[in-house]
């Protein structure tokens, strides 16, 4: 099933999706760009790499893409070893993402290749974007999946809200991603919730909220705890 979607110009200039079917969109129509910086790049991947030589990444909702491109980018600035495991069980079609105007902007210009790749990549088959970066894209839906014991150090949980998608938000679903993940690895998600906050907290991690972006008050980033 592939869910009606419309591209949307937001605040910052970037562009989102909507997915009408969910009435739903893909990222804050406060700004795209700005809000996937601060809550999975500057907060999670930034941060991270101050405690692991290696990143391994699983986005939970891939969507447009954004977040891994944004990784991308960094992570050749940085010159940090990047694997990145996407989970996107409805992409949006490659006509409607081309339309988006993510690699117009500054400090991207130059990955509109890879970005493409990214989006016609075969499901499941690991490609190497970059000297330093893997990129993965898997159609499976998290609940149908196990990411793997202790396999990655960054979770990036970008799923559409508990309101739309309550199923991605339940105890158990953060219980296989906290066995998925090292101790000291880090989830960030835009999400700040109490519901959600106390479900980490009962599930593993520690957390603490942080100031959210335009547009939001606060996000979270929790810390894998030993079991």
């Amino acid at each position: 099933m592939n869910h009606a979607t419309e591209v949307v110009l937001t605040e910052d200039g970037s562009f989102t999706l909507l997915n009408r079917t969910l009435g739903e969109h893909y990222h804050s129509i406060h700004g795209a760009v700005q809000e996937s910086r601060h809550v999975f790049l500057e907060a999670g991947y930034r941060y991270i790499c101050n405690k692991f030589r290696d990143i391994s990444i699983l986005e939970v909702g891939f969507g447009t893409g954004l977040n891994a491109l944004l990784t991308l980018a960094a992570s050749v600035d940085a010159g940090v070893n990047t694997r990145y495991y996407g989970l996107e069980p409805f992409p949006p079609d490659w006509s409607v993402i081309e339309k988006i105007n993510y690699c117009n902007l500054g400090g991207l210009e130059g990955f509109t290749d890879d970005f493409r790749k990214m989006h016609q990549a075969v499901p499941g088959e690991e490609i190497l974007l970059r000297e330093n970066f893997s990129f993965c894209l898997s159609r499976s839906r998290l609940e149908d999946t196990y990411p793997g014991w202790g396999k990655y150090n960054l979770v990036y949980f970008d799923a559409f809200s508990p309101e739309t998608a309550p199923e991605l938000w339940e105890p158990e679903i953060f219980r296989k991603l906290r066995r998925s993940m090292d101790q000291g690895g880090v989830l960030v998600t835009y999400c700040a919730k109490g519901r959600v906050r106390r479900t980490l907290q009962d599930t593993g991690f520690s957390t603490e909220r942080l100031p959210g972006p335009p547009g939001k008050w606060e996000m979270l980033r929790a810390t894998a705890q030993e079991f």
